[in-house]
């Protein structure tokens, strides 16, 4: 089994990913992706793994293997993908309120709520943006 991730940058690198895949004819290899992204093509294949589990790209083994689209890039919204690596929307302690020397059940309570609040709203806006958007607003 797949874990998820914590780390926001895999985030970014998978969208920068599939952008490259709907840009590429055919299959890409996970070395071209790195080499454009910049990233080492055994930490790339990482976090493509949970993008193939979420059916959103297709994985080809073999010498002439790679990666490409399972879905258009209308049919993949950007929520999806964060579904996907199920990222931690926050960096790591953001609005950490574990410590109950400084704030009294209640306060924790409505300060988790809150965290969990903002991330309802993102994951509402970006269940109206799909990969297509940005591809659009890429070549505008």
């Amino acid at each position: 089994m797949v874990e998820k991730v914590s780390n926001t940058s895999w985030y970014g690198l998978a969208l920068q990913a599939l952008i490259i895949l709907a840009t590429h004819e055919g299959i890409c290899p996970s070395s071209v992706m790195a080499k454009k992204l910049g990233f080492q093509s055994t930490f790339l294949r990482k976090v493509l793994t949970h993008l193939v589990k979420a059916d959103i790209i297709q994985a080809k083994e073999g010498r002439d293997g790679g990666y490409s689209l399972n879905k258009s890039p209308e049919e993949i919204t950007l929520a999806g993908v964060y579904h996907a690596l199920t990222a931690e929307l926050f960096p790591k302690g953001f609005l950490n309120v574990q410590s109950k020397e400084c704030f009294a059940p209640p306060t924790q309570d409505a300060l988790c709520d809150l965290r969990d609040e903002m991330e309802g709203w993102i994951i509402e806006g970006l269940e109206k943006k799909t990969l297509a958007d940005l591809l659009n607003k890429r070549l505008s």
